[in-house]
């Protein structure tokens, strides 16, 4: 581990102000849009495709899915069982020592309260963090050993501003409305992994196959659906990929912003360099720009560095 820096960002640690944005609430509200609209879409077809007993299934599982979810997440949270479901574990030392030296360091910033989180640890080779339900922080096991005190330090203020620019309880809204939606793609990126066997070409044998399939959706559902609700259902199969990742990349931004204004910036922006891959093959960057859940490195690092007026 890096010996610990005490160089800071030139700006002022302040309290991150949390503001209603109309326009942005009004952003966030249409980029939403197409998830609910394809969760509603995937009941309607399964009731009118295998029938109403199977529609009525799904959105029983669905409601009680939503149910357990606020349950276990916030009117009687148990973070243990969060962070079993995201793979977490409780930090051994000296990761222990390490996180909440920092964590400690983080939260002494005026306005900012460190106790409702909890801080937890994946283990795996690729460093990264994570803000789950139920407030917790975690970061990798990659992370804490290749970070010194203050990197780590901006990495969890990235987290936190995940926690401090949404209410928990609208996250939760939000991975309920999501749920069938979610369920579909899982199905279809375990899908995707068949092409895995073509090397360097399985992206563009997976962008092909996602081409031609949408017409046979369309096909297919028509006589069952009608052609405008099929229709309806192809454009939301190609949109809503495209607005969640839209809304994903402006709370990348939102939570970056929050670390610049506690007075990790430069921290942020270093440990952000160390990540970013050498190559990146054209079509793989074209994909995480428009379909991942987080932005291109570069980027973020050149947003950290304008709002740090450098």
């Amino acid at each position: 581990m890096p010996a610990h820096s005490d160089a800071g960002s030139p700006r002022r640690a302040t309290t991150p102000a949390v503001r209603p944005r109309y326009l942005a609430m009004i952003v966030t509200l249409l980029l939403a849009l197409p998830t609910v609209l394809l969760s509603v879409a995937i009941i309607l077809v399964l009731g009118a495709w295998a029938g109403i007993w199977l529609s009525v299934t799904a959105v029983v599982v669905w409601v009680l899915a939503g149910v357990s979810l606020f349950d276990a997440a916030w009117f009687t949270p148990n973070r243990a069982k969060f962070a079993k479901a995201f793979g977490l574990r409780r930090p051994i030392p000296p990761e222990d020592e390490l996180l909440d030296a920092a964590w400690a360091q983080l939260t002494s910033a005026p306005g900012v309260d460190g106790w409702p989180y909890s801080l937890w640890v994946e283990q795996s080779e690729h460093p990264n963090a994570l803000a789950a339900p139920s407030r917790i922080v975690a970061v990798t096991s990659s992370a804490l050993a290749d970070l010194d005190s203050r990197q780590l330090g901006a990495v969890l203020a990235h987290e936190l501003g995940h926690h401090i620019n949404v209410d928990p309880r609208v996250r939760l809204v939000d991975a309920w409305l999501a749920m069938p939606g979610r369920v579909l793609w899982a199905v279809c990126r375990r899908l995707g992994r068949i092409a895995g066997i073509l090397g360097p070409l399985a992206p563009f044998a997976r962008l092909v196959a996602a081409v031609g399939l949408l017409p046979v959706v369309a096909i297919v559902l028509t006589p069952v659906v009608g052609f405008g609700a099929a229709l309806l259902f192809v454009v939301l199969l190609v949109t809503e990929p495209l607005t969640r990742s839209a809304q994903c990349h402006r709370d990348e931004y939102a939570a970056d912003r929050v670390a610049v204004d506690l007075g990790y910036g430069r921290e942020l922006a270093a440990a952000l360099r160390g990540w970013e891959p050498e190559t990146t093959p054209r079509l793989v960057a074209l994909r995480q720009r428009l379909y991942s859940t987080h932005p291109p490195l570069a980027p973020r690092i050149r947003k950290i560095t304008a709002r740090l007026g450098e």
